[in-house]
């Protein structure tokens, strides 16, 4: 169990310096991985055509993949420890803010955390004051315990890809490793951050939490976790529609829908690549954006019209900027949206990946929604194809580049809304 003295002097920064020595170990990973597959697969195929090489290219794609599993799960690692920086941080400036707000009443806080009442405290409400400053303090550290001891079941689950012993193909590794505990450990973090919000207080002490916030602090929740801040009753109305946005597309309900729907089949078309037509879902179903049909260039409609393919017609019965991630991010930008950096990515915004070795219009190739930003940057994001709710996209790109051979970079829309 963490203690008062030590989320007092806890120094959340060495948690994230671990994490970036971690990060250099994947990327290094990484790039073994892929050495190995073009090297022992494709040069030694070119050049060891009998059985022993067959052998011998086997053997380097194991070593390959032993690779590719260490870089996907010292990510997990990299994302845990990140997550954990963070949400210590947040809980030890919730632990500031109690023993603040103690201090101003004029009560005395000893080295354990505990509240005393000053003999000659003349305040009629000094006992109940320092009632409240103890709960405040205890929920501080109680928070942290919760928190270390999330973080140490993710690191533990990621110990289970070092047990694989056989070769498997791209999808089977990313489901042993990448869907299973790396994109738990991005859960994790999502839960750490959220574990340091009063979630279940008053009103009174919700609103007492966020006034406690400096504005830096405030600007990280309403990107982590922007429907729990919303849906609280203490939070100023102003902040709630700020998270809504102004604009005609209500960015909560966009949200809210992508997560419960993002595991879900919901909206697919089955044999289909669905990610576009998930976002298109999560923009009209969630964000309210209506659908548009009285323009007739494409990046000006915007129609499932039954997206699906018409094989007697032998021709698709939707718009491509519905259901093409590349018209789609043409026809959000075209009607009033803009790109903007990763760094300013906002829960709402939608991802596209770009392969640039392609050239556009074929060169975007994926989308998913941001559904959380971390206080360090990172992009949870929720997708179909594969479906996902809340992960890393720094977890998977590395694993997309590898498996396809792609060189992604990240593009970030802000939708606009129409009324």
């Amino acid at each position: 169990m963490v203690t008062y003295q030590q989320l007092r002097d806890v120094k959340p920064d060495k948690f994230a310096d671990a994490a970036d020595d971690w990060l250099k170990l994947a990327k290094e990973a990484e790039a073994a991985s892929e050495a190995l597959y073009e090297r022992g697969g494709k040069e030694l195929a070119k050049n060891w055509e009998d059985a022993l090489g067959e052998k011998a290219r086997a053997h380097c794609r194991k070593i390959g993949q032993d690779f590719q599993a260490a870089g996907m799960t010292v990510r997990g690692v990299v994302t845990t420890l990140d997550g954990l920086a963070d949400a210590l941080e947040m809980a030890r400036q919730n632990l500031v803010s109690a023993v603040d707000f103690a201090t101003k009443a004029g009560l005395k806080v000893d080295g354990d955390g505990k509240v005393a009442v000053p003999p000659d405290a003349r305040d009629p409400r000094a006992a109940e004051q320092a009632k409240r400053a103890g709960w405040l303090i205890w929920d501080a550290v109680n928070d942290a315990t919760k928190i270390d001891n999330e973080a140490a079941a993710s690191l533990r689950r990621l110990i289970q890809p070092a047990g694989i012993t056989k070769t498997l193909t791209q999808q089977e590794l990313a489901d042993q490793t990448l869907n299973e505990p790396v994109k738990r450990s991005a859960h994790s973090v999502v839960k750490m951050i959220k574990q340091t919000m009063p979630l279940n207080a008053d009103p009174a002490t919700q609103a007492a939490w966020w006034n406690s916030l400096t504005p830096a602090q405030q600007n990280e929740y309403m990107r982590a976790a922007p429907v729990e801040l919303h849906d609280m009753k203490g939070t100023p109305q102003d902040v709630r529609q700020r998270l809504i946005g102004n604009d005609g597309l209500n960015r909560i309900e966009m949200i809210r829908w992508a997560e419960k729907n993002g595991t879900k089949s919901t909206g697919d078309v089955p044999g289909m690549d669905n990610c576009t037509n998930f976002v298109s879902h999560v923009l009209r179903e969630g964000g309210g954006m209506r659908e548009n049909d009285n323009w007739n260039e494409d990046y000006q409609r915007w129609l499932p019209d039954g997206m699906g393919i018409d094989k007697e017609a032998n021709q698709q019965l939707h718009t491509p900027s519905w259901g093409a991630a590349s018209n789609q991010h043409d026809f959000l930008i075209k009607n009033g949206g803009q790109t903007v950096p990763v760094s300013q990515a906002r829960p709402g915004d939608i991802v596209y990946l770009e392969d640039q070795k392609v050239p556009r219009p074929e060169s975007i190739h994926h989308s998913s929604v941001v559904t959380a930003v971390t206080p360090d940057g990172g992009l949870m994001v929720t997708q179909h194809n594969a479906n996902h709710a809340n992960i890393n996209l720094d977890d998977r790109l590395p694993t997309t580049e590898i498996r396809d051979g792609t060189n992604d970079k990240v593009i970030v829309v802000r939708p606009k809304g129409w009324s």
